[in-house]
């Protein structure tokens, strides 16, 4: 898994175009809307490496955008279902500090450190099909999350590939040359990530939806 993780980004045909433009949106990610293009881009690489597809090429781009929003509105529903747990709780609290108490330990905590943890498992489902409805059935995201597998790519993807690849981009940032080519690898961070992801059920996903 680990090992075609690390080669997936270079087995598209325009590897090079597609870095490339993946470096020019990621410095353009200061204007905020190549966020989104980026953010789809990852969905649709998610989605190949999935179907055992090489990665995306950067077309399509009103399509990646879209996706992009897409995902980004699935995590702000997540967000404020949280938001308004947390206001029902301040609301209880007005009348009874002890269930305001329980209601923040045994639901409040739980929902936010089980959010964090099922972020991947929310990207991988709405991936799948580009379907948001697919990201909010929270029962299978929860059935997907808890699992050894996804224990194992989250780790990856959360603990150890983050820590791998800083000291990376910053040992390429000792040269100038290293320094142009940090975008590149970050777009190619991306890319193992999404291979790790496609990862989360293994070949039966490959073949169900």
């Amino acid at each position: 898994m680990i090992v075609d993780a690390l080669t997936y980004p270079l087995e598209g045909e325009d590897t090079l175009e597609t870095m490339l433009i993946g470096s020019v949106l990621l410095i353009g990610s200061v204007l905020i809307l190549p966020i989104f293009v980026l953010t789809g881009y990852l969905v649709r690489a998610i989605q190949n490496a999935s179907d055992g597809r090489e990665p995306p090429r950067f077309e399509d781009f009103g399509g990646l955008f879209v996706d992009g929003v897409k995902l980004t509105g699935v995590f702000l529903i997540y967000i404020v279902a949280f938001v308004l747990t947390a206001f029902a709780m301040l609301f209880v609290q007005e009348f009874n500090e002890t269930a305001a108490l329980a209601l923040f330990w045994a639901v409040l905590v739980p929902f936010y450190f089980g959010f964090l943890y099922c972020m991947a498992a929310v990207a991988y489902r709405f991936s799948r099909r580009r379907r948001m409805r697919d990201a909010l059935q929270v029962r299978r995201v929860v059935r997907t999350a808890f699992s050894l597998r996804y224990l194992a790519v989250f780790l990856l993807v959360v603990v150890v590939g983050p820590i791998v690849f800083t000291i990376f981009q910053i040992v390429l940032m000792i040269t100038i040359v290293g320094i142009l080519l940090l975008p590149a690898a970050v777009l190619y961070e991306y890319l193992v990530f999404s291979s790790l992801l496609a990862e989360i059920e293994g070949k039966a996903a490959r073949s169900s939806p």
